[in-house]
């Protein structure tokens, strides 16, 4: 007669058994599994390691999201206009208030004023005031537009400088977030004092980023800012948010048959009139002015859209890489050779992501041959019984 101590015994060597096997069938198909994922990212690795150059789509997975890319950018710092709305009576002296192209000294119209612009550049790339002239209906006064994107003595200052876009793998997408953009603080301001919070508000600047067109209809542009702020896909005028006004929001999208339609926002987009074809080399040329002593906020975002960026920048570098833009010539789009719709070759981070692989694969091989080992005890103890 079984003694209950030899059931006791009996039953747990059955649970053992029971946990062996479900433990062992769940860590085979751990096993497969990750012997699969295993061997496709090894033959990943293998076709990267292969490659004389970094030709891969900018919007694959696995970029990560330290990635950077780097937007040369034209700044011009803009000399107030003569306007005298203060008084400081301490000292018995008029101040100037430091602002630029308003209609009258205390302008302050708050919203968008659309027609500013014609709806194309001119030969040079540039915006060109509605009529040749800066209407006075508009916000702005004088035919001073000359100077509000190139240096014209004793009206505007150049600097060069850049915008670092940060990748969003899970967005696929670079951005760009500033809720004080302020890039000339540390420049002249032509002797002037700054506005009540010290910074420098009468800036303009212009940029150009350079991309190819992939006609999947998921390609968007992104943009907030408060004042004058026009972008051009191309030389067209897609996004018109001109005047003097608080941060205001467009947005473009490319449908899959090169129609451009654009909006305030993503839910009311209204077809542009303008179609791409698949022979255009496309550029996104955004033009914006601060005229205000207010807030400044400047925000970007480009999204599964495959930036042209330079071959000689990610040699330097895995993990940043400059848009191939010639800011002299605006019209210029490196061709495929001299620069690449890539982004930096990540075979570093794929080798690790096999490293990882295989760790997990020795784990469960482990838990393999602790599975095998209890189902084994349990039938050589049943063996032994029976004998």
């Amino acid at each position: 007669m079984m003694t209950k101590k030899r059931k006791h015994q009996q039953k747990k060597r059955k649970r053992l058994f029971v946990f062996g096997m479900v433990l062992l069938v769940l860590t085979m198909v751990g096993v497969g599994f990750t012997l699969a994922v295993l061997s496709t990212s090894m033959n990943n690795l293998s076709t990267e390691i292969s490659k004389d150059t970094t030709d891969v789509m900018l919007t694959s997975a696995g970029i990560g999201e330290d990635f950077t890319t780097t937007i040369p950018v034209s700044y011009y710092d803009q000399k107030s206009d003569e306007c005298i709305n203060f008084y400081d009576a301490e000292n018995n002296e008029a101040i100037s208030s430091r602002q630029f192209e308003w209609e009258t000294c205390d302008y302050r119209k708050s919203e968008i004023e659309k027609n500013i612009v014609e709806a194309k550049l001119n030969e040079k790339y540039l915006p060109v005031a509605v009529g040749g002239v800066l209407l006075s209906n508009r916000g702005v006064k004088g035919n001073n537009f000359d100077r509000w994107f190139s240096q014209v003595d004793g009206k505007s200052k150049s600097y060069a400088g850049s915008l670092v876009l940060n990748h969003d793998d899970k967005a696929v997408s670079f951005k760009y977030v500033n809720e004080e953009f302020y890039p000339l603080d540390e420049y002249s301001t032509w002797n002037e004092k700054l506005t009540h919070d010290k910074h420098n508000h009468l800036f303009t600047m212009s940029l150009g980023i350079p991309f190819h067109v992939t006609f999947e209809g998921n390609e968007k542009f992104k943009i907030i800012a408060d004042d004058d702020t026009w972008v051009f896909l191309n030389n067209d005028l897609v996004l018109d948010m001109g005047g003097i006004h608080d941060a205001a929001s467009g947005v473009f999208r490319i449908m899959r048959n090169g129609e451009v339609y654009a909006g305030p926002d993503e839910g009311s987009l209204a077809y542009s009139g303008i179609k791409l074809t698949d022979t255009d080399s496309a550029i996104v040329r955004v033009f914006h002015a601060d005229r205000n002593s207010k807030d400044s906020v400047f925000e970007m975002e480009l999204v599964n859209m495959l930036l042209n960026v330079s071959k000689a920048s990610l040699a330097q570098t895995d993990n940043t890489a400059e848009v191939a833009y010639n800011p002299e010539d605006p019209s210029y789009v490196a061709p495929l050779g001299e620069s690449l719709y890539v982004r930096p070759n990540y075979s570093n981070t794929m080798a690790m992501m096999v490293t990882t692989q295989a760790a997990i694969l020795g784990v469960l091989m482990i838990l393999v041959v602790v599975a095998i080992s209890l189902v084994w005890r349990y039938s050589r103890h049943g063996r032994n019984s029976a004998k």
